[in-house]
């Protein structure tokens, strides 16, 4: 279908004049536009001559609610940042964006314990956090933390790059990331690991802005699988 630009006349004084026909494209324009469309979309659904209407709202719905939860999780922030103002001094953009940051860690770290509520009692939760802590002090915790981080990244590489479960790459990622575990397992229990499992293997229904695991739900899939080939070995 051949694009239709609006256009106008102009009365002797200059001014536009649209006749009903474009009155009519301008209300169906604001209207979508009201609804949270993008003009993008907009501009494409005028073109068509049959709208798929059911999947152009679904898309739309699933659009503002993911936005709806980015919002709602800022509104969050600043407001904890509000409560953390009220303790500090005349603050320059450098200390803003620090309060910020540490709003949102303690953000984090109510979501995530409400999250571990589920699967771990008060007490189980607390020493999780004593045996980190005590294992992995100071500069260390900085270095471990780095360490998960760097092996996170190439496992994902992997996955992107067609990485077979149980390869002999696959086998050698699953080495270190038993190795980096083992210290915690160690201290804390394999009954309580086994709850910390229970917990990951579940991410998918408890994620959020605020409440996430450190690796994604692919990652850890790919670790389980290549552990469970290695068994089978």
């Amino acid at each position: 279908m051949r694009r239709r630009d609006l256009s106008a006349k102009r009365t002797e004084a200059g001014r536009r004049v649209y006749g009903g026909e474009e009155v009519t494209r301008i209300t169906r324009i604001l209207v979508l536009r009201q609804a949270g469309y993008p003009l993008s979309t907009i501009s494409t659904a005028m073109l068509t001559p049959s709208l798929d209407a059911r999947s152009l709202v679904e898309t739309q719905i699933l659009q503002l609610n993911a936005k709806h939860k980015q919002i709602s999780a800022m509104l969050s922030r600043l407001r904890h940042t509000m409560t953390l103002l009220e303790t500090r001094d005349a603050l320059d953009v450098d200390s803003l964006c620090s309060l910020i940051k540490e709003a949102q860690d303690i953000m984090t770290q109510n979501d995530l314990k409400n999250v571990a509520r589920q699967y771990f009692s008060e007490e189980e939760w607390e020493r999780w956090r004593d045996v980190g802590s005590r294992l992995f002090p100071g500069e260390a915790r900085t270095q471990y933390e780095q360490d998960w981080s760097a092996l996170i990244s190439r496992v994902e590489l992997a996955i992107a790059s067609d990485v077979a479960p149980g390869s002999p790459e696959s086998i050698q990622l699953l080495n270190e990331w038993m190795a980096l575990q083992n210290p915690m397992i160690e201290a804390l229990g394999k009954e309580h690991w086994t709850k910390a499992a229970k917990m990951y293997s579940e991410m998918d229904q408890w994620q959020s802005e605020t409440a996430k695991a450190p690796f994604s739900a692919e990652v850890y899939r790919f670790i389980n699988e290549t552990g469970r080939l290695a068994k089978m070995a």
